[in-house]
């Protein structure tokens, strides 16, 4: 099986595109101080036996936007190394569709823990389809 394409977006410098983000084909389309857009194009990979988007690509998808939502460094443009502590997610819908999209913000951060709301769309019905939410250190 070929691997994807590393979503160029998640790289940090220096590293080579192994890593979760990459695989899961997650690609950042737009990202700022407090808030993220991460975009996914469906594959097979990412489908349950029904061919609807399966849950663990949602879950994953929501701790990612809700952790990148919190460590944007504003003076560096780059990200702050951070961990996931806990995460709760919601599904409220399903799609057979061709992407989906994710959205997390920052609600509140302290000097060691953060923590953030994070929603999946639909882009093209802009249904929302799982919220959560997360709690992560910074490290």
């Amino acid at each position: 099986m070929s691997q994807p394409e590393p979503a160029q977006a998640f790289m940090p410098e220096g590293e080579d595109g192994q890593h979760f983000e990459s695989f899961m084909a997650f690609e950042r389309t737009e990202w700022r101080e407090g808030y993220v857009r991460i975009r996914v194009t469906l594959g097979p990979q990412h489908r349950n036996r029904q061919g609807f988007i399966h849950g663990g690509v949602i879950g994953a998808l929501l701790d990612s936007a809700g952790m990148f939502a919190g460590t944007y460094d504003a003076e560096t443009g780059r990200g702050k190394a951070a961990v996931t502590v806990s995460t709760a997610c919601q599904f409220i819908g399903s799609t057979k569709g061709e992407s989906i999209e994710a959205i997390g913000e920052l609600t509140r951060a302290g000097r060691s823990l953060y923590f953030s709301d994070a929603k999946v769309l639909d882009p093209e019905s802009g249904a929302v389809l799982a919220s959560g939410q997360g709690t992560y250190k910074y490290r």
